[in-house]
């Protein structure tokens, strides 16, 4: 199995990196795994709804750049649902 994560921003603490840098390790033997990050769009704070859209919509386009067309597309929210470990591993079987 292939799995590219599209990250938006970057990660500049040092225990994230280390934190997943031993991830890859781990699932090196299971999963082809790439992680691509993406500057986030700037934009100001407490923007209007009209502004706050357009700097979505810019940031989704150049994330497409980056999913292939035969991809499943799985994104990833804080507000989403959570699955454990076990849960993710069963839902990835399913794919």
């Amino acid at each position: 199995m292939k799995i590219d994560v599209v990250a938006v921003g970057k990660l500049k603490e040092k225990y994230l990196k280390e934190g997943i840098s031993e991830y890859l390790k781990r699932l090196k033997p299971f999963v082809k795994l790439k992680i691509t990050e993406i500057a986030d769009e700037p934009h100001k704070d407490n923007l209007c709804a009209k502004m706050s859209a357009q700097v979505m919509e810019a940031g989704a386009s150049r994330i497409e750049k980056h999913i292939r067309k035969s991809s499943f597309i799985i994104a990833l929210d804080v507000h989403g649902k959570i699955f454990s470990s076990e849960e993710l591993a069963a839902f990835f079987k399913t794919l």
